[in-house]
């Protein structure tokens, strides 16, 4: 991680970022830019190794600063860091392919460990919008409230292996692939070979939307 682009109109809030993502990779530099315009034409001249948006900027949706840098590079980890705790936002966000949706008034020691995450590659969600999105999803799933976890031979008849389910249960609760592979006793770069796989079979391209593939399939309990 050697260059990150944050967009917030809010200059502390610039400056507090910027501080906590140096405070991790000492070497990195940061730009920051206070509407959509700015960080779109920043993006264009230069793709940084992590995009961070606020949801809202004074000329449009960060959302859309998102979209341009998939489009440049699609492994570039893209984060949301906002106020907006609500699902209508969090669904949204998920549904552009977000790395990371985590919360402002989090203390600087948990966002700091949600970014260190981010950029091993993991999903950084704050544990309330984990808890909201997880329930909002089953509810989705079955309004009445009465959940029928689909069996482990359906989730197999989707085309995944029984391996792939554990490591996929593993990864819902959110183990990194260091952990998984100790739990099964296989190496992580063999856990990395499964995750790929998963994500190929549920046609998902983050974590995120992993957990909530497994929800739906039944293969992690959740609290309502």
């Amino acid at each position: 991680m050697n260059r990150a682009l944050v967009i917030d109109p809010d200059p502390s809030e610039q400056s507090r970022l910027a501080q906590i993502l140096t405070s991790i990779w000492p070497a990195l530099v940061s730009t920051a830019a206070a509407s959509l315009r700015d960080g779109s034409a920043k993006l264009s001249q230069m793709m940084p190794s992590m995009l961070v948006t606020d949801f809202y900027l004074p000329d449009g949706s960060g959302l859309d600063l998102l979209e341009q840098a998939r489009r440049l590079d699609p492994t570039t980890p893209c984060v949301l860091l906002t106020r907006h705790n609500d699902t209508p936002h969090v669904l949204a966000a998920l549904k552009r392919g977000v790395d990371g949706y985590i919360l402002k008034d989090q203390s600087d020691g948990s966002i700091k460990t949600l970014f260190r995450g981010i950029g091993k590659g993991e999903p950084g969600l704050s544990p309330e919008i984990t808890r909201q999105v997880l329930r909002q999803f089953v509810a989705r799933v079955d309004p009445s409230g009465d959940h029928h976890p689909i069996s482990l031979a359906k989730a197999e008849a989707i085309g995944l292996t029984g391996r792939e389910i554990e490591v996929l249960g593993l990864l819902s609760l959110g183990q990194d692939r260091y952990h998984v592979g100790e739990a099964l006793s296989i190496r992580p770069s063999t856990v990395a070979g499964h995750i790929k796989s998963i994500y190929l079979k549920l046609d998902v391209s983050t974590r995120a939307e992993a957990t909530l593939a497994a929800v739906r399939l039944g293969l992690v309990p959740v609290e309502t």
